[in-house]
């Protein structure tokens, strides 16, 4: 999958060795990613506009390469390193994925 990335870029940074801290809870979907310096982001779930109340949505791909099922949520994330972006309460996925040369391990 790596290969198919590579032809679509015009530079290739050299890599980072950082410390991460990731933590998710896929079933609450709340997750957290820190990479001092370079990115933080958080995750949670999707609320209700009227209530506020947590809404609940999955996305079941049976057949899917990078999961099978996901837990719908929203998230943040601000890249600060070499490669900047940012995004605020977009939509994010929380899976469990197990991957191989050959695509997802059921």
């Amino acid at each position: 999958i790596f290969q198919v990335f590579s032809t679509t870029l015009e530079k290739v940074h050299d890599p980072i060795f950082a410390a991460i801290d990731f933590n998710v809870d896929i079933d609450a979907r709340t997750a957290r990613l820190s990479v001092p310096g370079i990115a933080e982001g958080y995750g949670e779930p999707i609320k209700n506009p009227v209530t506020g109340a947590e809404h609940r949505a999955r996305i079941d791909l049976p057949h899917g390469f990078e999961y099978t099922l996901a837990e719908a949520g929203r998230g943040w994330t601000k890249a600060t390193g070499p490669i900047k972006f940012e995004v605020a309460d977009t939509h994010s996925h929380f899976a469990e994925i197990h991957l191989s040369q050959s695509g997802v391990v059921h």
